[in-house]
Formats: structure tokens, sequence, C-alpha cells
């Protein structure tokens, strides 16, 4: 087959034959080619490009907003919440009333002998109490009567319940304790029964 036979079977098999399809228009292409501003597609591309990414950014931005938001909330009902139930921090329940004397009770390894009026009477600070409150090494006491060296009516001692001879209070329980320079020292506080109590009130004539 030569050239001629080839390009006759090449037209026969053209479903659009040259004859019938209109011819290319090559000067409106050429002329739409010339006046394309590329330089204006390639701005424009990447305006929107560099919008798209601004508007990911902004709602990335409010969503992290609003999580902190949220979490702000969460943590702000859970300290409200936290203690007693109505809204009152474990902290502010175990406050210390105002105007309370405030003690350290100190401790030691050594036995104790209960100590009597003779031994106590000596503390330049001496009250009768009940313990109105026991909240782990604290204890708080409602004064029932000041022997010597105060006048508040509330007192907060805290003891090192680590050590063992360390008197320990309850709740309720009634207590005679010496103080001196803001410490309570080993083996100067009883739980006071009605006849210590008693022979306390009529040596210091309460």
């Amino acid at each position: 087959m030569n050239d001629d036979e080839l390009l006759a079977r090449l037209k026969s098999a053209d479903p659009a034959p040259t004859g019938i399809a209109p011819p290319p228009d090559i000067d409106r292409l050429v002329e739409d080619t010339l006046n394309t501003d590329t330089a204006l597609q390639s701005a424009t591309t990447a305006a929107g490009i560099a919008t798209a990414g601004w508007g990911r950014r902004r709602l990335f931005g409010l969503a992290a907003a609003g999580l902190l938001v949220l979490g702000g909330g969460i943590a702000g009902g859970i300290m409200a919440n936290s203690g007693d139930g109505k809204g009152h921090s474990a902290s502010a329940k175990s406050a210390a009333p105002a105007g309370a004397l405030r003690l350290t009770a100190e401790g030691g390894a050594g036995k104790c002998m209960v100590p009597g009026v003779d031994t106590l009477g000596k503390y330049p600070v001496l009250f009768e109490g009940t313990a109105i409150s026991v909240e782990g090494s604290t204890a708080t006491f409602r004064v029932d009567r000041w022997f010597k060296g105060g006048d508040a009516e509330t007192v907060v001692l805290t003891s090192d319940t680590r050590v063992s001879e360390t008197l320990t209070y309850s709740e309720g329980g009634h207590y005679i304790v010496g103080a001196k320079d803001g410490f309570v020292p080993m083996c100067a506080a009883i739980e006071a029964s009605p006849d210590d109590i008693a022979k306390f009130r009529q040596a210091f004539g309460s």
C-alpha cells in the first residue's frame, strides 16, 4: 500500500470529512490568545487561595475560642460545686472563724503521764473547750471557759497525727489545753472528765 492509498483509506474512515466540517477560525484563536491577561488570571487564582486559607484559619480560631470558653465554664462549674454541694469549696468550709486563736501541737516520742492542775496551770494559756470539728490533723474547739491567757471564742489546733503520743481529738469531746507562744507542748492537753473539769474550775475560781 502506497501513501495515496493510505490517505484515501483514512479519508473514507473519517466521521467528519473535511469537506463537511467547517475550517478552524485561526485568526480568532490567535486574537483570543494574545488578548488573554495571564498575570490577572494568576493574581485572581492566588487571591482565591489566600481567601480560602484565611477563611479556614478564621473558622479554626473561632472553634478554638469556643472550646476555651466551654472548658472554662466546665472548670468553673466543678470548682463552684466542689465541697459541700452548695457552691462552697472545701477550703471555705474548713476556714477558721474570724478571731479564732490558732495553736500548733508539738509532737514527741516520749510517754506522757496525765497532767493535772499543777502541771497545766504553769502554762500562760489554758482553756477548757469542746471539739466542734475535727478534719484530718486540725481540731476546732468552742471555748467553754478560759482559765488563763485568752478571750477568743474559738481555738483551732493543728497536730502532727503521725506522732504516736500526740493526743487525738473527737468531735463532741471535752478537753483542757495548755499552750505557750502559740504551741501546745507534748503532754499539755487532756481529754477532760467531769471530775477534771470540776477540779480546774475550782482551782481557777471559775
